[in-house]
Protein backbone atom coordinates (compact mmCIF):
# COMPACT_ATOMS: atom_id res chain seq x y z
CA UNK A 1 0.00 0.00 0.00
CA UNK A 2 2.80 2.42 0.93
CA UNK A 3 4.65 1.65 -2.31
CA UNK A 4 1.51 2.30 -4.36
CA UNK A 5 0.93 5.61 -2.58
CA UNK A 6 4.56 6.56 -3.09
CA UNK A 7 4.36 5.75 -6.80
CA UNK A 8 1.31 8.00 -7.12
CA UNK A 9 2.94 10.93 -5.31
CA UNK A 10 6.09 10.56 -7.43
CA UNK A 11 4.16 10.50 -10.70
CA UNK A 12 4.26 13.35 -13.19
CA UNK A 13 0.46 13.59 -13.25
CA UNK A 14 0.24 14.04 -9.46
CA UNK A 15 3.00 16.66 -9.43
CA UNK A 16 1.34 18.62 -12.24
CA UNK A 17 -2.01 18.41 -10.44
CA UNK A 18 -0.52 19.85 -7.22
CA UNK A 19 1.32 22.56 -9.14
CA UNK A 20 -1.84 23.69 -10.94
CA UNK A 21 -3.95 23.44 -7.78
CA UNK A 22 -1.36 25.35 -5.75
CA UNK A 23 -1.07 28.01 -8.43
CA UNK A 24 -4.85 28.39 -8.54
CA UNK A 25 -5.10 28.77 -4.75
CA UNK A 26 -2.27 31.32 -4.77
CA UNK A 27 -3.95 33.39 -7.49
CA UNK A 28 -7.28 33.22 -5.62
CA UNK A 29 -5.52 34.67 -2.57
CA UNK A 30 -3.99 37.49 -4.58
CA UNK A 31 -6.75 38.29 -7.09
CA UNK A 32 -9.52 37.60 -4.59
CA UNK A 33 -8.15 39.64 -1.68
CA UNK A 34 -4.70 41.23 -2.02
CA UNK A 35 -5.23 43.03 -5.33
CA UNK A 36 -8.33 44.81 -3.99
CA UNK A 37 -6.22 46.34 -1.19
CA UNK A 38 -3.20 47.05 -3.40
CA UNK A 39 -0.91 44.74 -1.40
CA UNK A 40 2.56 43.82 -2.63
CA UNK A 41 3.31 40.06 -2.54
CA UNK A 42 6.79 38.62 -2.32
CA UNK A 43 9.31 37.11 -4.76
CA UNK A 44 8.94 37.42 -8.54
CA UNK A 45 5.16 37.88 -8.36
CA UNK A 46 5.67 40.89 -6.10
CA UNK A 47 8.36 42.25 -8.40
CA UNK A 48 5.93 41.98 -11.31
CA UNK A 49 3.28 43.84 -9.27
CA UNK A 50 5.68 46.74 -8.56
CA UNK A 51 6.84 46.94 -12.18
CA UNK A 52 3.24 46.87 -13.43
CA UNK A 53 2.34 49.78 -11.16
CA UNK A 54 5.16 51.85 -12.64
CA UNK A 55 4.79 50.59 -16.22
CA UNK A 56 1.10 49.75 -16.73
CA UNK A 57 1.50 49.25 -20.49
CA UNK A 58 1.57 45.47 -19.83
CA UNK A 59 -0.71 43.44 -17.59
CA UNK A 60 0.48 41.83 -14.37
CA UNK A 61 0.43 38.40 -15.99
CA UNK A 62 2.56 39.66 -18.89
CA UNK A 63 5.13 41.25 -16.58
CA UNK A 64 5.30 38.11 -14.42
CA UNK A 65 5.93 35.95 -17.46
CA UNK A 66 8.41 38.43 -18.96
CA UNK A 67 10.66 38.76 -15.92
CA UNK A 68 10.63 34.99 -15.31
CA UNK A 69 11.71 33.84 -18.77
CA UNK A 70 15.32 35.20 -18.53
CA UNK A 71 15.75 33.33 -15.24
CA UNK A 72 14.75 30.08 -16.93
CA UNK A 73 17.09 30.65 -19.86
CA UNK A 74 20.02 31.38 -17.52
CA UNK A 75 19.30 28.28 -15.44
CA UNK A 76 18.75 25.79 -18.29
CA UNK A 77 21.88 23.77 -17.47
CA UNK A 78 21.90 24.35 -13.74
CA UNK A 79 19.06 22.10 -12.58
CA UNK A 80 17.52 18.77 -13.52
CA UNK A 81 15.20 18.72 -16.51
CA UNK A 82 12.30 17.56 -14.36
CA UNK A 83 12.70 20.45 -11.92
CA UNK A 84 13.13 22.90 -14.80
CA UNK A 85 10.01 21.86 -16.71
CA UNK A 86 7.82 21.55 -13.62
CA UNK A 87 8.81 25.12 -12.69
CA UNK A 88 8.02 26.18 -16.23
CA UNK A 89 4.60 24.51 -15.94
CA UNK A 90 3.98 26.50 -12.74
CA UNK A 91 4.97 29.73 -14.49
CA UNK A 92 2.57 29.10 -17.38
CA UNK A 93 -0.28 28.04 -15.07
CA UNK A 94 0.07 31.05 -12.75
CA UNK A 95 0.38 33.42 -15.72
CA UNK A 96 -2.82 32.14 -17.32
CA UNK A 97 -4.77 32.08 -14.05
CA UNK A 98 -3.63 35.61 -13.19
CA UNK A 99 -5.18 36.74 -16.47
CA UNK A 100 -8.45 34.82 -16.24
CA UNK A 101 -9.26 34.19 -12.56
CA UNK A 102 -10.97 37.33 -11.28
CA UNK A 103 -13.00 37.46 -8.07
CA UNK A 104 -13.55 39.47 -4.91
CA UNK A 105 -13.92 37.72 -1.56
CA UNK A 106 -15.39 40.90 -0.12
CA UNK A 107 -12.97 41.51 2.78
CA UNK A 108 -12.95 45.23 3.53
CA UNK A 109 -10.77 45.59 6.63
CA UNK A 110 -7.15 45.97 5.51
CA UNK A 111 -5.49 43.95 8.28
CA UNK A 112 -8.07 41.17 7.99
CA UNK A 113 -7.41 41.15 4.27
CA UNK A 114 -3.64 40.84 4.83
CA UNK A 115 -4.19 37.87 7.14
CA UNK A 116 -6.63 36.08 4.83
CA UNK A 117 -4.62 36.77 1.67
CA UNK A 118 -1.42 35.55 3.33
CA UNK A 119 -3.12 32.38 4.58
CA UNK A 120 -4.66 31.50 1.19
CA UNK A 121 -1.47 32.28 -0.73
CA UNK A 122 0.53 30.27 1.83
CA UNK A 123 -1.66 27.22 1.21
CA UNK A 124 -1.01 27.62 -2.51
CA UNK A 125 2.75 27.89 -2.00
CA UNK A 126 2.74 24.88 0.31
CA UNK A 127 1.00 22.74 -2.30
CA UNK A 128 3.45 23.86 -4.97
CA UNK A 129 6.52 23.16 -2.84
CA UNK A 130 5.25 19.66 -2.01
CA UNK A 131 5.96 18.68 -5.62
CA UNK A 132 9.24 17.94 -7.37
CA UNK A 133 9.02 21.38 -8.96
CA UNK A 134 8.67 24.85 -7.53
CA UNK A 135 6.98 28.20 -7.80
CA UNK A 136 8.60 29.66 -10.89
CA UNK A 137 11.74 31.41 -12.12
CA UNK A 138 13.13 32.58 -8.78
CA UNK A 139 13.01 29.05 -7.38
CA UNK A 140 15.34 27.94 -10.16
CA UNK A 141 17.71 30.84 -9.47
CA UNK A 142 17.62 30.15 -5.71
CA UNK A 143 18.63 26.52 -6.28
CA UNK A 144 21.45 27.51 -8.65
CA UNK A 145 22.88 30.02 -6.16
CA UNK A 146 22.58 27.48 -3.35
CA UNK A 147 24.43 24.85 -5.36
CA UNK A 148 27.24 27.02 -6.71
CA UNK A 149 27.81 29.53 -3.90
CA UNK A 150 26.19 27.97 -0.84
CA UNK A 151 23.68 30.82 -0.48
CA UNK A 152 20.76 29.58 1.59
CA UNK A 153 17.42 29.67 -0.17
CA UNK A 154 15.74 31.45 2.74
CA UNK A 155 18.42 34.17 2.74
CA UNK A 156 18.00 34.62 -1.01
CA UNK A 157 14.25 35.11 -0.70
CA UNK A 158 14.69 37.51 2.21
CA UNK A 159 17.00 39.61 0.03
CA UNK A 160 14.58 39.50 -2.92
CA UNK A 161 11.58 40.45 -0.79
CA UNK A 162 13.56 43.29 0.77
CA UNK A 163 14.38 44.60 -2.71
CA UNK A 164 10.71 44.33 -3.73
CA UNK A 165 9.60 46.32 -0.68
CA UNK A 166 12.34 48.92 -1.17
CA UNK A 167 11.35 49.41 -4.81
CA UNK A 168 7.72 49.88 -3.74
CA UNK A 169 8.49 52.75 -1.34
CA UNK A 170 7.77 55.46 -3.89
CA UNK A 171 4.40 54.05 -4.92
CA UNK A 172 2.92 52.83 -1.63
CA UNK A 173 2.16 54.35 1.77
CA UNK A 174 3.96 53.00 4.86
CA UNK A 175 0.68 51.50 6.12
CA UNK A 176 0.22 49.64 2.84
CA UNK A 177 3.76 48.25 2.96
CA UNK A 178 3.33 47.15 6.58
CA UNK A 179 0.12 45.32 5.68
CA UNK A 180 1.96 43.75 2.72
CA UNK A 181 4.76 42.55 5.02
CA UNK A 182 2.16 41.05 7.37
CA UNK A 183 0.69 39.22 4.37
CA UNK A 184 4.12 37.92 3.28
CA UNK A 185 4.97 36.79 6.83
CA UNK A 186 1.70 34.88 7.22
CA UNK A 187 2.18 33.40 3.77
CA UNK A 188 5.59 32.02 4.77
CA UNK A 189 4.28 30.63 8.08
CA UNK A 190 1.32 28.90 6.42
CA UNK A 191 3.60 27.55 3.68
CA UNK A 192 5.80 25.89 6.31
CA UNK A 193 2.71 24.54 8.08
CA UNK A 194 1.27 23.01 4.91
CA UNK A 195 4.63 21.44 4.09
CA UNK A 196 4.89 19.85 7.53
CA UNK A 197 1.21 18.85 7.55
CA UNK A 198 1.54 16.84 4.36
CA UNK A 199 4.79 15.17 5.36
CA UNK A 200 4.77 15.25 9.14
CA UNK A 201 5.59 12.10 11.04
CA UNK A 202 6.08 11.34 14.71
CA UNK A 203 9.47 10.17 15.94
CA UNK A 204 8.85 7.61 18.69
CA UNK A 205 11.47 6.51 21.23
CA UNK A 206 10.61 3.59 23.49
CA UNK A 207 12.80 2.58 26.42
CA UNK A 208 12.07 -1.03 27.33
CA UNK A 209 13.49 -4.22 28.80
CA UNK A 210 11.29 -6.39 26.58
CA UNK A 211 12.99 -5.53 23.34
CA UNK A 212 12.64 -8.84 21.50
CA UNK A 213 8.92 -9.20 22.21
CA UNK A 214 8.20 -5.58 21.33
CA UNK A 215 10.24 -5.59 18.12
CA UNK A 216 8.51 -8.77 16.96
CA UNK A 217 5.06 -7.29 17.52
CA UNK A 218 5.95 -3.95 15.90
CA UNK A 219 7.44 -5.55 12.79
CA UNK A 220 4.36 -7.74 12.44
CA UNK A 221 2.29 -4.55 12.47
CA UNK A 222 4.51 -3.05 9.71
CA UNK A 223 6.29 -0.47 11.88
CA UNK A 224 9.87 0.45 11.02
CA UNK A 225 12.09 -0.36 13.98
CA UNK A 226 15.68 0.47 14.98
CA UNK A 227 17.12 -0.74 18.30
CA UNK A 228 19.80 1.09 20.32
CA UNK A 229 21.43 -0.74 23.21
CA UNK A 230 21.72 1.17 26.47
CA UNK A 231 22.10 1.03 30.21
CA UNK A 232 20.03 2.65 32.93
CA UNK A 233 21.91 5.56 34.50
CA UNK A 234 20.44 4.96 37.96
CA UNK A 235 19.78 1.21 38.04
CA UNK A 236 22.72 0.20 35.82
CA UNK A 237 20.35 -2.35 34.22
CA UNK A 238 20.56 -3.21 30.54
CA UNK A 239 17.79 -1.51 28.59
CA UNK A 240 17.20 -0.80 24.91
CA UNK A 241 15.75 2.17 23.10
CA UNK A 242 13.48 1.22 20.22
CA UNK A 243 13.20 3.98 17.63
CA UNK A 244 10.35 4.15 15.13
CA UNK A 245 8.51 6.56 12.85
CA UNK A 246 4.73 6.78 12.88
CA UNK A 247 2.01 9.03 11.53
CA UNK A 248 -0.71 10.67 13.61
CA UNK A 249 -3.31 8.08 12.63
CA UNK A 250 -1.34 5.06 13.89
CA UNK A 251 0.30 6.74 16.88
CA UNK A 252 -2.37 5.78 19.44
CA UNK A 253 -2.39 2.21 18.17
CA UNK A 254 1.39 2.05 18.60
CA UNK A 255 1.12 3.45 22.14
CA UNK A 256 -1.45 0.79 23.06
CA UNK A 257 0.69 -1.93 21.50
CA UNK A 258 3.79 -0.85 23.46
CA UNK A 259 2.13 -0.72 26.88
CA UNK A 260 0.28 -3.98 26.30
CA UNK A 261 3.69 -5.57 25.76
CA UNK A 262 5.59 -3.69 28.50
CA UNK A 263 3.59 -1.63 31.04
CA UNK A 264 6.90 -0.27 32.43
CA UNK A 265 8.10 1.11 29.11
CA UNK A 266 8.88 4.79 28.58
CA UNK A 267 7.13 6.13 25.48
CA UNK A 268 8.47 9.42 24.05
CA UNK A 269 6.93 11.17 21.02
CA UNK A 270 8.55 14.03 19.08
CA UNK A 271 7.28 16.06 16.15
CA UNK A 272 9.32 15.98 12.96
CA UNK A 273 9.25 18.56 10.19
CA UNK A 274 10.13 16.15 7.41
CA UNK A 275 11.01 12.47 7.08
CA UNK A 276 12.82 11.55 3.87
CA UNK A 277 14.27 8.24 2.73
CA UNK A 278 13.42 4.58 3.05
CA UNK A 279 9.79 3.97 2.17
CA UNK A 280 8.58 7.30 3.57
CA UNK A 281 9.37 9.93 0.93
CA UNK A 282 11.95 10.51 -1.75
CA UNK A 283 14.37 13.40 -1.61
CA UNK A 284 13.51 16.29 -3.89
CA UNK A 285 16.13 16.38 -6.64
CA UNK A 286 16.73 19.75 -8.31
Amino acid sequence: MENKLRNITDSLAWNLFLLVLGGFVYVVGYNGVAVHHDFVPGTSYGLAVVIQKNLPSLSLASWYFTISIPMFIAAWKGVSRRFFFLNLATLVAVTLMTSYVHLDLGIKNEMNAAIVAGAIMGVGCGLIFRTYGGGGGLDVVAVILNRKFGIRIGVFYFFVNSCVMFSALSRYTPDKLIASMVMIFICSVVTEYVLSLLNQRKAVRIVTKKTNELVKIMTEEKYHVTVFQGKGGYTDDDVDMVFSISDNIRLRSLEQLVFDCDPQAVFVVENTFSVIGGTFARRKVY
